[in-house]
């Protein structure tokens, strides 16, 4: 049962490099590979806890996921008078597949808390690296082959028509862009590991994989991504190498020499920040800007509608689409572009404070088991904590923490924070 467990883990923490390349449609719900597994997974892990151990494992972090789950639970039950039949039934698969993901956490937890010979360890490790590799080579192919997403009609399926940006399978350079640096700062924290220790043959293999990753993020030319490396960098420097700050102010000067697109995007930006808090009213805000205001408007229309107890989870498209906002069909409807709005607008303050719960007792965690000590433990928990901020950072332009290619790493790397 215990190998059972860890091939289940490996394949969940593996299913997202098929990003958006296949999913099974099933009574109107798009399923992507996680999605069918993780269920079998939780079943698998039940069997398992009621005949080889009945002990109840909640860590400190689990505390405040088990509220959240509550919350979001009697959040949807409160906002029931206002779904018909169709919307009750859809924002309830939806809604327990976003528990699901969430359980993940308590799983891992529990299944390193019991994991004498850390086989779970292993697994999440060696899977989490095999993800990132096999993501990466797969944005490089695909820059290769599909530059032009245009000229693929992919626009016709509801896709923004990138072209020249790295995608990798996920058909959004945000998204992805998002994950390489979650990856890369738990990367590089071990990678300052094995540099302190002077094992010198592990950390240039490190630090080849971490350079092949900054060059993927590079190419994806998302202004979010580049700011949660910054951010996830900035938290090793503080905890870890303050030299870390040399090299991430060299990273940012020679990308942006080397660049005209990237000095185009932060400049557009730079503009669009100008106009925003009124210092120059002549700039113009840049589409992308412009997009992402108004997507914070509308959740901020519900929220101020709604501020309590929300619209109910998965129930954003259907507020959006009545009130003119948006179409059922699009791509984006299904949250802000900030994932904290979101869940304030779909599960109230309380959702919108026991979500904020989590991320802190993570952070008090995660640091208790990081500073100031020498352990692979303590750098791996650094760069837990350094993706975390980095995601952190990146959700407030990109709804990525409700994101499922992104949630399954999230999630496995909350259980892995709580582990003791």
């Amino acid at each position: 049962m215990k190998k059972i467990l860890a091939i289940l883990l490996a394949l969940i923490i593996l299913a997202p490099v098929t990003g958006e390349l296949w999913r099974l449609p099933i009574m109107g719900v798009e399923l992507l590979p996680s999605d069918m597994l993780i269920p079998i997974f939780f079943v698998v892990w039940v069997i398992d806890k009621i005949h080889n151990d009945r002990k109840i494992r909640i860590g400190k972090i689990g505390k405040s996921i088990v509220l959240f789950l509550f919350i979001l639970v009697i959040t949807y039950l409160l906002n029931l008078m206002r779904f018909d039949l169709t919307q009750m039934i859809v924002a309830f698969t939806y809604l327990g597949r976003f528990g699901m993901y969430i359980f993940l956490a308590l799983i891992v937890y529990d299944l390193l808390d019991r994991d004498k010979g850390k086989l779970y360890f292993k697994t999440i490790m060696g899977s989490f690296l095999a993800s990132f590799i096999l993501l990466t080579l797969l944005g490089f192919l695909q820059l290769k082959l599909f530059p032009n997403f245009f000229e693929m009609g992919m626009h016709l399926k509801g896709w923004d028509p990138h072209i020249g940006r790295l995608l990798s399978t996920w058909f959004d350079p945000n998204y992805i862009g998002g994950y390489l640096a979650f990856m890369l700062s738990i990367l590089i924290a071990v990678g300052l590991y094995f540099h302190r220790k002077k094992d010198k043959r592990i950390f240039l293999i490190i630090a080849a994989l971490a350079f092949f990753g900054l060059v993927a993020l590079y190419l994806t030319y998302s202004r979010s991504g580049y700011l949660a490396l910054i951010a996830g960098l900035g938290v090793l420097a503080f905890l870890k190498s303050r030299k870390l700050l040399v090299v991430a102010a060299l990273i940012i000067v020679l990308g942006f020499a080397v660049s005209p697109r990237v000095q185009q995007r932060f400049m557009d930006m730079w503009g669009s920040v100008r106009v925003i808090v009124g210092i120059d009213e002549q700039q113009t805000i840049d589409p992308t800007a412009r997009l992402r205001l108004y997507s914070w408007q509308f959740a901020t229309e519900m929220i101020t509608d709604h501020p309590w107890i929300g619209v109910g989870y998965s129930r954003y498209a259907y507020e959006i689409n009545e009130r003119g906002h948006g179409l059922l069909s699009g791509h984006a409807s299904g949250g802000s572009d900030s994932s904290l709005l979101t869940i304030w607008a779909t599960t109230g303050v309380f959702g919108f404070l026991s979500a904020l719960a989590i991320g802190f007792v993570a952070t008090v965690v995660s640091l208790k088991k990081a500073w100031r000590k020498e352990t692979f433990d303590s750098y791996l928990q650094s760069g837990f904590l350094a993706g975390f901020a980095g995601m952190m950072i990146h959700s407030v332009f990109v709804n990525s923490l409700l994101f499922p290619l992104i949630m399954v790493y999230l999630w496995v790397t909350m259980g892995m924070m709580d582990r003791k």
